[in-house]
């Protein structure tokens, strides 16, 4: 399959388009990122407070086992101070899972961030090369036959620009009606240009 026109100016298009869809890509993935990196800072305040509430819990609990061995009172400090350790471990919990799903969201929106326009601009622009290398196979084989060669400068007759087409004869239309070998080979020429490439050498030599 070609992957560049063998013209110049075809050639110079084409590279400048692939370097601006890989440039969307580099900008798109640098885009998804910080928008991660944003998202996910907002889940900073979720996981101080759930290691907070964790290390409070982890005290209370230590308190009350110490406490518990004191005469009279120590079942019932054990128990309020047991309690109170269930609900910061409750809110530690409740915490890590709001940091959790901050955390999942970035990623989701980092990922759609970066692939969506990534997605859009490298399928149209492949799209557009698979096109244009069909064409060009296409325009290659018809050039490797008197008939296909014919196809070829028809559709010349029918794209280029009329003081083109005059250049190359006064009547290009009747010379073409006629099969006139070097007007249709300067036409077909002419259609291949157009794609940016040229006819393969072997051609030309057996057409001459």
């Amino acid at each position: 399959m070609p992957l560049y026109a063998d013209l110049p100016a075809r050639r110079t298009r084409q590279v400048v388009a692939d370097a601006g869809c890989l440039l969307v890509v580099v900008a798109s993935v640098a885009a998804g990122r910080a928008v991660h990196a944003a998202v996910a800072g907002v889940a900073e305040p979720a996981r101080r407070f759930a290691d907070g509430s964790t290390a409070l819990a982890d005290g209370l609990r230590s308190t009350g086992g110490s406490l518990g061995r004191a005469p009279l009172v120590g079942d019932d400090v054990a128990d309020l101070l047991g309690r109170s350790a269930d609900s910061a471990a409750s809110l530690a919990r409740a915490a890590g899972e709001q940091r959790d799903a901050v955390l999942h969201l970035a990623v989701v929106l980092g990922l759609l961030t970066a692939l969506l326009p990534i997605a859009l601009v490298v399928g149209v622009r492949a799209v557009q090369r698979l096109r244009w290398a069909a064409r060009v196979r296409d325009a290659h084989r018809l050039a490797g036959t008197a008939a296909g060669e014919r196809v070829l400068a028809l559709r010349a007759l029918q794209r280029s620009p009329g003081e083109v087409l005059l250049g190359l004869d006064p009547d290009p239309a009747t010379a073409w009606l006629r099969g006139e070998a070097t007007v249709v080979g300067s036409l077909a020429d002419l259609e291949l240009a157009a794609l940016g490439v040229r006819r393969a050498r072997g051609l030309t030599a057996a057409r001459t």
